[in-house]
């Protein structure tokens, strides 16, 4: 399962937020009451990220959502990233259905059948320089994968399709240059001609 990164820092607008959260999935989880709105959108945001793309995408509906919680005996805090993607993917729904409470499963069937791309795409979480690259090349290059479970695309595939994208700007270059610098064995060519463009571009 991919790593989720660190918890928010204390410093953190989202520390306050993680903790809550925290606080509310080992309530909810002692006391065996039904799941919140926030505990079921990040059980589904996990269920969802939890591959790597290789295989079929996970399931993710209210029961696996209640398997995963009744499964996770000390719930990990939520990373500043999946705070943004629970409160997003909530705000998101509610508005879908024009109400301010949803069911379990409405959550569950924004994230199979929208993804959690546009959910991501919308909140000010930073996107890591293959994340930039699928942004711009996933559906090009048939990578569901990235909408549906944000795994981006292998990072010598996106330096390829950055090495054959005349259009690319100089963010996408500088990204490319980012990845081909640290992928073993990369011809010296190849980061040669992505540095000369970057000059070109920037």
């Amino acid at each position: 399962m991919p790593g989720r990164g660190t918890p928010p820092a204390p410093d953190s607008p989202h520390h306050a937020l993680a903790e809550l959260l925290t606080r509310q999935l080992v309530a909810e989880t002692e006391a065996a009451r039904p799941l919140s709105e926030t505990s079921v959108a990040l059980g589904a945001v996990r269920l969802a990220t939890s591959t790597d793309g290789s295989g079929p995408r996970p399931q993710v509906d209210a029961a696996a959502v209640e398997a995963y919680w009744q499964n996770v005996r000390l719930p990990s805090p939520p990373t500043e990233r999946e705070a943004l993607l629970v409160y997003g993917l909530i705000y998101q729904v509610h508005d879908d259905h024009r109400r301010n409470e949803v069911e379990p499963e409405q959550i569950c069937h924004h994230v199979r059948q929208a993804g959690l791309e546009p959910i991501l795409l919308r909140t000010a979480a930073p996107l890591t320089p293959a994340e930039l690259l699928t942004v711009r090349y996933a559906r090009s290059h048939g990578h569901p994968a990235w909408r549906y479970c944000l795994v981006p695309m292998d990072d010598a595939q996106l330096v390829r399709a950055v090495h054959t994208d005349r259009a690319a700007t100089a963010e996408h270059v500088e990204a490319a240059l980012t990845l081909a610098a640290a992928m073993p064995g990369t011809p010296e060519t190849v980061i040669s001609q992505l540095q000369a463009r970057l000059r070109r571009t920037g």
